[in-house]
């Protein structure tokens, strides 16, 4: 009987550019959320976080399910196309097709890797804030903390302060 040869079809980098436009989306959705938080943290809007971090939340549990199925896409790939199973990058893979459709979904995944690096620094950026604030909230409780440099300050139980907070002391009066 005689042998079949593989068809190259287009269906798996269809179905790779529909995963790339899905992963777009919620990628502008997570810099979109980046920014909301960024804006909270400016308003000092605590009670706008958790709202941030369940939206984040879902929005990179879409990702991860997004990227286990860009992954198998990705291995069915060279074999849907008859290439040899070395290179399983898909820009390796892609590259290797030499289609007009192949350096479509190459010109797309680059300019996603292009987008995620971006929203990876404004999370840096987010994160370098965070710390800064936690830092400056920090020195200001312990500048409040500070004892009072009179002697005749005493805690609630009676005893004498020696570094509670100003809130809780009571000056002896005369």
């Amino acid at each position: 009987m005689g042998r079949l040869s593989i068809v190259n079809d287009s269906r798996p980098l269809d179905q790779l550019l529909h995963l790339l436009g899905r992963e777009s989306a919620q990628c502008e959705l997570l810099a979109q959320s980046i920014l909301q938080e960024r804006d909270a943290m400016k308003r000092m809007a605590l009670h706008e976080f958790a709202a941030i971090n369940q939206t984040r939340v879902s929005i990179l549990e879409c990702l991860s399910g997004l990227k286990e199925e860009f992954d198998a896409c990705v291995r069915d790939l060279p074999v849907a196309h008859g290439l040899p199973e070395t290179g399983r990058t898909l820009p390796d893979v892609l590259q290797r097709m030499k289609t007009p459709q192949a350096q479509a979904v190459l010109e797309r995944y680059e300019r996603l890797a292009h987008r995620v690096r971006t929203v990876q620094q404004d999370i840096a950026v987010n994160r370098l804030l965070v710390k800064n604030i936690q830092s400056f909230i920090v020195r200001a409780l312990e500048a409040h903390r500070q004892p009072d440099p009179e002697s005749n300050v005493y805690s609630m139980s009676g005893g004498r302060n020696t570094g509670g907070t100003p809130a809780t002391l009571i000056r002896r009066k005369g």
